[in-house]
């Protein structure tokens, strides 16, 4: 057994050594940016702590389940699980909700699920003001900006973004003011103020690090020289833009400038080719939108499953429960029954007791009581004498043994028709009077007559032959008890 429990701890410690290495690998993947080709090594982790872990290692679980999805263009299994790692973790204002919020408002945004990732990033700007972290509080700011825009409401757009551009402005991060920058640039241009758009194309472009940053950076700043009719310019900036494989609708965007350029110079023949490949990178765009309306059917269909597997994980927990309480029910009433059994059955013995006391103090105060002790006596000092027991004495005797002893000269008697003389031999016995005495109650028999009537009488009545006569009636005596 102690084998056993070493067997099934160590089996217990080797899966949990496991599931937190699979945690850490995944982890620092993330951290690291690199692309897992499997959710399998996550999908370890999270299956062990959903049975096992606490709600802290659950819910970092699902949270790298859901980035490893993402990474995997699963898009709507990866705002499943980040939208039930959300409701999971236990700690509202921590780190790991801060990540929670940033990777699903933006997943949530780009699929264009607006509704929803505004109210993440209004639960992320709640937080990062709360935690005082700037950087999480610029990108929710922006991001609700963008969003607001998106719905038309330039007004509170422009609010989050003046706010969100004032903070970044202070921070040491050129890639975060180029990001706010972008949506400064798409805010003016909406607006019509052309001016401060040129310049938040322009300020963009100088501050980005990273050339792969560059693409929303040069496509402002040609849109903007697109608007000041400097073509070869603006064509300088935008056509590289439509070598990268990113973004469908930017492109779309490309194309159509460069298409109207070549309108205003006169160019059909590149007319006609960004026309055409305006209208290609439209129908992608379109095919995209549709891919959104598919992943909001996709995460309608998770929820509706989780709800039922939810629901019938509680109609389980709650049979179970009933069941529990059932049985513990039957058990507390069997136990109560038991004990009462036991109490009664204890009362009784006690009655049993206390009476079998009784009729043995009444026995002991009787007259033939006295008179069987004084003939006992009176026989040991004259076995000859003349005095003896009466008809009525004898009959007196077996009462009170029957009253004592649970009626067994009645059974006796009817069970076994023993005569007499067998009767009479029992009742000695089952008084205690000594044998050597028997024979002056008995008709004057000797003491070995006695002796073999004794051995006799059990074999009569179906004993083993040998079998005394005093455990006889004891065995007698007890089936009677039965």
């Amino acid at each position: 057994m102690r084998l056993l429990i070493l067997i099934l701890l160590w089996f217990s410690h080797a899966q949990r050594d496991s599931a937190e290495q699979c945690l850490i690998q995944t982890r620092e993947q993330d951290k690291m940016y690199v692309c897992p080709s499997s959710d399998s090594v996550i999908r370890y982790a999270v299956d062990y702590y959903d049975r096992h872990g606490s709600k802290e290692e659950r819910t970092e679980a699902h949270y790298l389940l859901g980035c490893v999805e993402a990474d995997l263009f699963n898009r709507a299994k990866a705002i499943y699980e980040l939208r039930y790692a959300a409701r999971l973790n236990p700690d509202k204002t921590g780190n790991q909700q801060a990540l929670i919020y940033s990777r699903l408002g933006y997943l949530l945004y780009e699929h264009q699920l607006t509704d929803e990732a505004e109210e993440i990033y209004e639960k992320a700007e709640a937080l990062a003001r709360e935690r005082k972290d700037t950087i999480d509080l610029v990108h929710a700011l922006m991001q609700m900006g963008n969003i607001r825009l998106m719905h038309g409401d330039t007004g509170l757009a422009e609010q989050y973004l003046n706010e969100a551009w004032q903070l970044a402005e202070n921070q040491h991060d050129n890639y975060l003011q180029a990001t706010v920058l972008t949506a400064v640039y798409a805010l003016c241009r909406q607006q019509g103020e052309s001016t401060r758009a040129e310049w938040a194309a322009r300020r963009c472009m100088s501050i980005v690090p990273h050339p792969m940053r560059t693409w929303p950076a040069m496509f402002n700043l040609g849109e903007t020289l697109y608007y000041k009719e400097q073509y070869d310019s603006a064509k300088v900036l935008l056509e590289p833009i439509l070598e990268i494989d990113h973004s469908y609708q930017l492109r779309a965007d490309v194309a159509d400038i460069l298409e109207k350029i070549a309108i205003a110079e006169g160019n059909a023949d590149a007319q006609r080719r960004y026309s055409e490949l305006q209208k290609a990178l439209d129908r992608s765009a379109r095919m995209s939108m549709e891919t959104t309306a598919v992943l909001r059917q996709e995460l309608e269909e998770m929820e509706l499953q989780a709800e039922k597997r939810h629901q019938t994980e509680v109609v389980l927990w709650v049979l179970l429960s009933l069941l529990v309480v059932l049985l513990a029910g039957i058990g507390v009433l069997t136990v109560l029954r038991f004990r009462r059994k036991q109490t009664l059955s204890q009362q009784i013995n006690n009655m049993q007791t206390e009476r079998q006391s009784l009729i043995q103090e009444e026995f002991s105060s009787s007259a033939v009581y006295q008179k069987l002790q004084r003939l006992t006596e009176l026989a040991r000092e004259n076995p000859f004498a003349k005095e003896n027991l009466t008809a009525t004495d004898w009959q007196q005797l077996m009462v009170y043994a029957d009253n004592m002893h649970n009626g067994i000269m009645t059974h006796l008697r009817s069970r076994y028709g023993l005569s007499e003389d067998e009767m009479r031999i029992c009742l000695m016995f089952i008084l205690n009077v000594p044998v050597i005495c028997m024979g002056y109650f008995v008709k004057g028999y000797s003491r070995n007559t006695i002796q073999m009537k004794a051995r006799q009488i059990p074999v009569n009545a179906g004993a083993k032959k040998g079998t005394l006569l005093r455990e006889w009636l004891h065995d007698e005596e007890e089936s009677l008890q039965k």
